[in-house]
């Protein structure tokens, strides 16, 4: 695309040019009738003077392009590239729907090495053609370590034809967003438009105002514009860079903006002014995609079952994608009416920022199947991924059949490829463990314990990377 937009410079240049000629050959024929056509002359050099200027600094513009995209290119090409995955031990899922619509979340433990990207689906031998990237750098990294990220993540897409998900912080700190913002043209740039599926400004910022620190001004700036003018900022930014000037642009929020809205299609309070801010989006930004993640792992409706031990209805109820009463399909129908009202359009942009599983329990989990063993195991992580691979994006009509079937999203991310720290508190949602892990997290022998003796007790952490 850089180097279609530098040709089509020297074209009109060529044009230009071409133009002033004939204008001189056409005074020259004048002059020769005896015609005072040479009169014109000052008017003629004027022109071809700034036809010639143009064609130069085009044609400056056109090779300081090319020797950039060459060195971008080149500095991804010199990396040292080896295709990464994990052993799965034999552990073989083959039932696999619309995985070129499926991608995979990058955690901040990956981020510590960005050359073990996985290319393939653990346990499958399906390819990853997506990812998505909540920020392009780590609190603390300096200009090496930021450089060497990107670098790597270029080499990475490059060799697999991966598309990224791009995102960019927004907080309270204009200049750490600023900051970031640097970073993230410039991966943009060195990804180039054929592998970024999309800009994402912000995460989860309906959760803003309950996470420790935040103060009430914050949150107040955040909804009365702040959001909104940085994301029509950061587009204005990316538009300038040939090959993005379509490019979809996003804001991911939790699946809780759905729920409890009053009058309005999403949520919105002092503390959370989503359906005021979507409303302004949509009528900014033409190539906006709606984006929620969902969590039925933190659902705070579900419970144990009456024995008081075991939570097996609440299981069945997350772990499933293929019927109404499944929570990630109530979720995603409860979404998709909220685009409807919104927008007057049942087919608005869709995509699934995140959904996932953890396995060891999340330090992050406090509702009551907390309390339920085999609600954190091994088994229900198996059958959520393996449920996930098998999904073909379909969203059934609601269980009471008041609705027909419910127009897919056309993307959805599985969180995530390793386990990772979520604001200090330890997740365990990662396929992997660590960095240094060779195996995946799930294996022949796990699930073969799991699905055999059925509600076990699961392993402990050191076992897992033993």
């Amino acid at each position: 695309a850089i180097s279609a937009h530098a040709l089509n410079r020297l074209v009109a240049s060529r044009a230009c040019l071409a133009s002033a000629l004939s204008e001189s050959f056409s005074l020259v024929l004048g002059a020769m009738a005896g015609r005072s056509g040479l009169s014109e002359g000052g008017g003629f050099l004027r022109k071809t003077y700034h036809c010639f200027l143009v064609a130069v600094l085009s044609l400056l513009v056109s090779v300081v392009t090319v020797w950039y995209v060459y060195k971008l290119d080149s500095q991804a090409a010199d990396v040292p590239y080896t295709a990464y995955d994990c052993d799965s031990n034999g552990l073989d899922l083959e039932d696999q729907m619309t995985m070129s619509s499926k991608g995979m979340a990058i955690d901040d433990t990956t981020f510590d090495c960005p050359g073990k990207i996985l290319t393939q689906w653990p346990h499958t031998t399906g390819p990853v053609k997506a990812l998505r990237l909540f920020r392009t750098t780590q609190p603390g990294w300096d200009e090496t370590r930021i450089s060497q990220f990107r670098i790597s993540l270029a080499a990475h897409v490059r060799h697999t034809g991966a598309k990224v998900l791009v995102g960019t912080q927004i907080t309270c700190s204009e200049p750490e967003d600023d900051a970031d913002w640097a970073h993230t043209l410039d991966l943009l740039k060195t990804l180039n438009a054929s592998h970024v599926l999309g800009l994402a400004v912000g995460n989860e910022l309906d959760q803003l105002a309950y996470k420790g620190g935040t103060t009430k001004d914050c949150v107040t700036t955040m909804w009365s514009g702040y959001l909104l003018s940085k994301l029509h900022a950061r587009m204005e930014d990316v538009r300038k860079i040939p090959g993005f000037e379509q490019l979809p642009v996003t804001s991911v929020f939790t699946a809780g903006v759905v729920w409890d809205t009053g009058a309005f299609p999403f949520k919105d309070t002092p503390d959370c002014r989503v359906n005021t801010f979507l409303t302004q989006v949509i009528q900014m930004e033409p190539n906006w995609v709606f984006t929620l993640n969902f969590y039925p792992y933190f659902d705070p409706t579900i419970g144990m079952d009456p024995d008081g031990t075991h939570c097996k209805a609440a299981m069945e109820k997350c772990k499933c994608f293929d019927k109404a009463s499944c929570l990630n399909i109530l979720s995603m129908q409860q979404s998709r009416k909220a685009m409807t009202r919104l927008t007057g359009d049942p087919n608005a942009r869709f995509w699934v920022g995140e959904v996932g599983w953890s396995a060891p329990m999340a330090s992050t989990l406090h509702t009551t199947v907390s309390r339920c063993t085999e609600f954190s195991g091994y088994k229900m992580f198996y059958d959520y991924y393996k449920n996930f691979l098998a999904w073909d994006l379909t969203i059934p009509k609601t269980y009471d059949e008041s609705s027909s079937a419910f127009a897919p999203p056309e993307m959805a991310f599985y969180f995530s490829m390793r386990d990772s720290a979520n604001f200090g508190a330890e997740e365990h949602f990662g396929l992997i463990d660590t960095c240094d892990s060779s195996s995946c997290k799930l294996n022949r022998e796990r699930a073969d314990v799991a699905l055999s003796t059925g509600l076990q007790q699961p392993l402990s952490l050191a076992a897992v990377t033993s």
